[in-house]
Parts: structure tokens; sequence; C-alpha cells
């Protein structure tokens, strides 16, 4: 940084080009370390609640098993419900990156929609029924989550199969039936009175209705 006058005699200090450019990296880095410590903390909410629920998990500690101080977090949310739907909605972005990304190596149409099933089976796996139990307690998470994780994955869902059906390779179906049999199978597959009346785990099940909607829409 220089010092410069002004013809009037006023002292001002300004900078040179490489001394603004300096500062922007350097605010540029600490916004980008801020970012990635966010996520980072918010990835350990989520999974946290994914395995116990949240009703009962104060800030307090999720804070101690974070390694943070509450204060860390109420600068990400100013409540623990705030804090929760962030968790949510980062999950969600990065599990249908990565559901997309596995559709997208599939060889036909139909593997395509088969394999964004199966991904989206395996992400939601590790999510315990007490999780469940809690999204469906509260509006604001019952909302969240169906319009932010099932909506957008049925619509997706839905689209890869008319893709399949637009190829030839699958044969007509009723898309809208199907949706909202996907609907009321999802209420089903985290039903742990069903679960236990079947022996089966949660992504058993879901593994068990992906091969019977495959088998329905095969070519005969």
């Amino acid at each position: 940084m220089k010092h410069t006058h002004c013809g009037r005699g006023c002292g001002r200090d300004s900078l040179e080009p490489t001394d603004v450019r300096s500062d922007w990296e350097a605010t540029r880095l600490r916004r980008r370390l801020d970012e990635d410590r966010r996520d980072e903390l918010l990835d350990g909410v989520m999974a946290i609640i994914a395995e116990r629920g949240f009703s009962q998990v104060t800030i307090a500690e999720l804070a101690r098993e974070l390694r943070c101080s509450a204060a860390t977090l109420y600068k990400i949310a100013p409540s623990k419900d705030s804090l929760v739907l962030l968790a949510i909605a980062r999950w969600a972005d990065v599990v249908f990156s990565d559901m997309e990304a596995r559709s997208a190596k599939g060889k036909s149409a139909s593997e395509r929609a088969r394999v964004y099933f199966r991904a989206g089976a395996a992400h939601t796996q590790p999510l315990s029924l007490t999780f469940y139990a809690d999204i469906g307690r509260f509006e604001s998470t019952r909302l969240a989550w169906w319009t932010g994780v099932v909506e957008p994955y049925l619509d997706r869902f839905i689209e890869l199969v008319r893709l399949a059906e637009e190829a030839d390779e699958i044969r007509p179906v009723n898309t809208r039936l199907l949706a909202e049999v996907l609907r009321q199978v999802g209420s089903v597959t985290r039903n742990d009175q069903v679960l236990r009346a079947s022996g089966l785990s949660h992504e058993r099940a879901v593994l068990e209705i992906d091969s019977l909607i495959w088998e329905g829409l095969r070519k005969s």
C-alpha cells in the first residue's frame, strides 16, 4: 500500500492493483474455507440425526460430538430446527448429485432409470426409523422432506422411466400411477412393523420392490 496525496494536500491511502488482487484473493479464500467448514458441520449434523433422530438431540450435544462450539452452530442457523433443515437440504444436494452421476453411467435409458432408483435406496438405507419418525412428527421437516427429497426424487425417476419407454426399452406404463404407488411404497418400507413381519431390512425391502417394478416393466 502506498500513501498518496491529492492536489489539495489532503493525505489519502490508495491501493495498488496488486494489493487489491491480494486482498480479494485472501477474502475469497477465507470465504471458501468458511463454506467448507459449514458444509463439514452440516454433514456431521446429518450423520448424527440420521442415526438418532433429532427431536431429543440438543445443540449442545451436536456441538460436543462435532467438536465445535454451540456458538459456531448458531452462526450457521439461528435455531436447532433451522439447523436440521439446512442439514437435510445439504444432504439432499449431495445425494441427488451422486445419483445423477451414477445414473449417467448407465448404458441404456432403462439402466439409467434403474440405477437412479437403486442409488436412492442406497442413500436412504442409513437413515434410521427414528429419523423418519421425527421427520413426520414436525410440519417443517415433513414439508422439507416431501418437497426437497421425495417429490424431486419421484419426478426425476419418472422422467427417466419415460425416457426408457420412449426408447422402446420397456413396455408402456402409466407413470402417474407408478409415482403414486412409489409414494405408498416409501411409507411401507419405513414401517417398523411391516419390516419385522416381512423379515426384511429397509434396503432389502427396497430391492425387492425394485425387482417387482422392473419385472413388471420388462417387455414381453
